[in-house]
């Protein structure tokens, strides 16, 4: 009740304040074949007059450990953030600069015109009424609920182009799900004020490329090493035994093969299904 009703004090006073920040609770199973074992991270969605930029709640306090170059004891920077990417939406229209890793930093540009259905089912959400939308994204189909109370068409992830704001969105296996839980009004917004490990010169490539590159890796994901090591270098594997440079490869990269397999149900490789 307590949250229910702060969300509707920032509600009320949206109109006064352009700067927003809509915190979402992220459930997801990393195995389709496990939906039921679920994790969970919250992601910020910070919106002004020029955009909207979607991340990580725990970036901030990372960025800023990172800039006074501290961090806990064993601990590396952005370790443990699950969703370490950014999606800039730039109002007006639908351009979205995507910012993601794989070997490299990228920063894609793509749009996204999503094919909404609107049913007339509604319903309340946090005292606010809400209506269903469904929509394929990646050919993944989604359930929606948006808000017309708080007039904005956005939402988390690269939804965007309803008449309201998403504040829930589920996929039709329910392996994934983005649920608003707080509303937060920020000081200023500057779209162009992005986490740190995104600073150093992403490679900008479109969404076909792109999806080569997570094609290649998933089907030939190749260990990164240190070339200066030197030939005196020694590897082995979980049992003692030594190996030579070329098994040692091999070996990573079926491990990374299996893992991969593992967590096929994440939303980044919907981009090759």
């Amino acid at each position: 009740m307590y949250k229910m009703i702060i969300a509707l004090l920032l509600i009320s006073q949206f109109s006064k304040g352009q700067n927003k920040r809509f915190i979402y609770e992220y459930n997801f199973a990393r195995d389709s074949t496990y939906l039921e074992i679920k994790e969970k991270e919250f992601l910020n969605l910070d919106i002004g007059k020029t955009g909207s930029k979607f991340y990580a709640s725990e970036v901030p306090e990372q960025d800023s450990l990172v800039k006074i170059k501290e961090r806990p004891m064993g601990k590396y920077p952005y370790q443990g953030i699950k969703f370490l990417e950014l999606i800039i939406k730039k109002y007006p229209g639908l351009s979205i600069d995507f910012y993601t890793s794989c070997q490299n930093y990228y920063r894609v540009n793509m749009t996204k015109k999503l094919d909404w259905q609107i049913s007339p089912e509604k319903d309340q959400f946090l005292g606010m009424p809400v209506q269903k939308a469904t929509t394929v994204l990646n050919k993944r189909k989604w359930t929606v609920w948006f808000t017309p109370d708080i007039p904005i068409q956005d939402g988390p992830y690269l939804f965007q182009g309803l008449p309201g704001l998403v504040v829930k969105a589920e996929d039709e296996n329910k392996g994934i799900s983005f649920t608003l839980v707080a509303i937060k009004s920020l000081s200023a917004f500057d779209i162009k004020d992005i986490p740190y490990y995104f600073r150093l010169d992403p490679i900008s490539i479109d969404e076909d490329a792109l999806r080569k590159v997570l094609k290649n890796y998933y089907e030939k994901p190749v260990p990164a090493f240190n070339e200066n090591s030197g030939d005196d270098h020694r590897f082995y594997d979980n049992s003692g035994k030594e190996l030579t440079r070329a098994e040692f490869s091999r070996m990573m990269e079926q491990s990374t093969k299996n893992a991969l397999k593992k967590s096929n149900n994440l939303l980044r490789w919907d981009i090759i299904k």
